[in-house]
């Protein structure tokens, strides 16, 4: 009986310790499980990313980033975020733009005229500097839709309310085949009434290449001028570039049509002609309208354009140069000549009262004889002695030598600092050349020459050349722009 209560005891005490050791096992069973909870429900959340630096980028910083995005691109950056979209709507991003119409018809329904038209219904409102080039109208299918597409860009350009600083439509050549008349006053007409309801505010217009006829230019020029006028406000217009503005056959020069619209822009700083245009009356008008008050005159650059095919046989004053040069005191007359070296068409074009510059003069004909570049350059150059500061020579000097002429150019011409010639000349004039610079003779900083020649093996050549520069490599590297080559001519 006595074992039988010390096996009920001893049982009891085993399940009071059995019960006491489960508790503590269910306890942490338990938190296991939690645990395993927490981390399934950790690994099945999406991690928070960490914020890029362009999310703390300033706004003037994205819109540099932008403003160098093709709009394809820029229309994938605006939905990143609130914050690039509202950046990307910044008027600084659309103020300047670029078109090239082709003419092409494209495959796809979404067309170039489409894609101007859009962005001028989208940012026309900020645009102050376009461009518009045209390509080569091959046909007269692609020139009307030139037309079509400037009618239609022109009208939306100005139905948005823009105020254009700049403009430049280039390359029409309307004096192309392709153009028949009625398409060409089509365009004549949509250009000539946009310039006159939105062109007040220019102070840049390029229409270079247009190549009007004189009744079309005159056109165009005097909407300009109205606008100007009406705009309540001094003329805003400061530079005007119509380099082939006007057909290339039409000898402008022969009407005062011409000098009349011109002396309506009253404030023009830049301007940029073919000699064709060129008259007394014109530089008489210029003068007038561009002398401004207290001797100081408006006009400081005048480049002037001339090319052997183009009319170029009229009769300037002295006087009519000097008047200009009188009323525009710090008036600068680049001047390019192409093709025309006879001495003398060379002293009708170079008169001494132009305050010239820069001059350029070109020949083509690497077989005429009939021209010599000597007289231009003993004679004709020296007469700007106090003034030209950047001269250009491309000649065909196989026939004569022009080293001696040329090194006195330099010489004499005490403020020019450019010299680009493509000649043929010996080595030795570069070695007096740089000599001359070396002992202060000249004020050349800049100097391009490339040495024709009608040996094609060069070799021997260039290393005389590479020895002339050696004995002046410190001059060359301290105090020149420099470059000299070797060109065979065949």
């Amino acid at each position: 009986m006595e074992h039988e209560e010390e096996d009920l005891e001893e049982g009891l005490l085993d399940d009071e310790n059995c019960s006491k050791e489960v508790e503590p096992r269910h306890e942490a069973e338990e938190q296991l499980l939690k645990k395993r909870e927490v981390i399934e429900h950790e690994e099945h959340e999406e991690p928070e990313e960490p914020q890029s630096d362009w999310a703390f980028l300033p706004d003037v910083c994205l819109r540099q980033v932008f403003w160098w995005l093709c709009d394809r691109d820029r229309a994938s950056a605006a939905p990143v975020c609130h914050h690039w979209h509202q950046v990307m709507r910044s008027p600084w991003l659309w103020r300047q733009r670029t078109f090239h119409f082709s003419g092409h018809i494209s495959q796809r329904r979404y067309s170039e005229l489409d894609k101007a038209v859009d962005y001028m219904r989208a940012y026309g409102g900020y645009l102050e500097h376009l461009e518009v080039f045209f390509g080569y109208p091959f046909s007269s299918s692609v020139s009307r839709r030139f037309q079509e597409t400037m009618r239609t860009f022109l009208a939306t350009l100005r139905k948005t309310g823009s105020s254009l600083r700049s403009l430049a439509i280039l390359q029409m050549a309307l004096d192309h085949s392709t153009w028949n008349r009625r398409v060409q006053n089509a365009l004549v007409r949509s250009l000539t009434f946009y310039l006159l309801h939105g062109g007040s505010q220019l102070s840049f217009l390029n229409l270079s290449g247009a190549h009007f006829n004189l009744a079309q230019g005159l056109q165009v020029l005097e909407a300009l001028a109205a606008a100007q006028q009406q705009s309540g406000r001094l003329p805003a217009l400061i530079t005007l570039n119509l380099n082939n503005f006007f057909a290339k056959k039409l000898a402008v020069y022969g009407t005062s049509d011409f000098a009349k619209v011109m002396c309506r822009f009253k404030r023009l700083s830049s301007l940029t002609l073919n000699y064709r245009c060129i008259s007394d009356d014109l530089l008489q008008a210029l003068a007038s309208s561009c002398a401004g008050t207290k001797g100081k005159g408006s006009l400081h650059t005048f480049t002037v354009l001339c090319h052997v095919e183009e009319p170029h046989v009229q009769v300037i004053s002295h006087d009519a140069w000097a008047l200009l040069a009188q009323s525009c005191p710090s008036l600068k007359v680049d001047m390019s000549v192409d093709w025309i070296l006879a001495p003398d068409r060379l002293r009708c074009i170079l008169l001494g009262e132009i305050p010239l510059h820069a001059l350029s003069l070109t020949s083509c004909f690497f077989r005429d004889f009939n021209w010599t570049v000597k007289p231009a350059l003993a004679n004709l150059i020296p007469l700007y002695r106090c003034c030209l500061q950047k001269l250009t020579l491309d000649i065909n000097n196989v026939h004569e030598t022009v080293d001696e002429e040329l090194l006195e150019v330099v010489t004499v011409c005490s403020k020019l600092t450019y010299l680009k010639v493509w000649a043929f000349l010996d080595i030795s004039f570069l070695d007096r050349l740089l000599r001359k610079c070396l002992d202060k003779q000249c004020a050349l900083s800049t100097i391009r020459v490339q040495l024709y020649t009608n040996i094609h093996e060069t070799r021997v050549a260039n290393e005389m050349l590479v020895d002339v520069e050696s004995r002046y490599r410190q001059l060359i590297d301290s105090q020149l722009n420099y470059c000299a080559t070797y060109c065979p001519i065949n």
